[in-house]
């Protein structure tokens, strides 16, 4: 398996434990949060966002210190607040405070599946110089309740 799905595939399984996602869709249910966790042994940050026609941004950002953001502490606008799928500052500072970060889409509507196979369909990718092994080395993961890849290739 891809090893930056087995990454959101950890972060999933960490939302839908906690429920604070749904494989089926719910009213009420929270459109969009996010949570500070450990994935593999590391601080990390995963984010669940509703896109529309019951499909669900999972973002992961792995090996995350948020006080290393140049973000986390200012105010109003310019404050990260993990609304979006890569951190709110420039590329540049990501070696600082963030080892990997990546995006998949939750397809809940036609079935119960993260869209694509391998490393397609995953985006906001980032991975920081060094850090290729340590994802090699993730060891694998079982999806609670739902396919970690697309039935057909999309």
């Amino acid at each position: 398996m891809d090893k930056h799905r087995k990454l959101v595939i950890l972060g999933l399984n960490k939302l839908l434990s906690q429920n604070l996602i749904s494989l089926t869709p719910t009213k009420g249910e929270a459109k969009s949060g996010y949570i500070f966790a450990e994935l593999a042994g590391h601080s990390s940050v995963v984010m669940w966002q509703d896109i529309g026609h019951d499909e669900i941004r999972i973002s992961v950002w792995w090996k995350y210190a948020h006080n290393k953001h140049p973000h986390a502490n200012l105010t109003g606008a310019s404050q990260e607040k993990f609304n979006t799928s890569k951190p709110l500052c420039r590329s540049t500072h990501y070696p600082k405070f963030i080892g990997v970060a990546v995006s998949a889409w939750l397809e809940r509507k036609t079935g119960k599946y993260l869209q694509g196979h391998g490393h397609d369909r995953l985006f906001a990718i980032y991975t920081r110089k060094g850090e290729q092994s340590a994802l090699a080395a993730l060891p694998e993961v079982a999806p609670q309740g739902y396919a970690a890849e697309s039935q057909l290739q999309m």
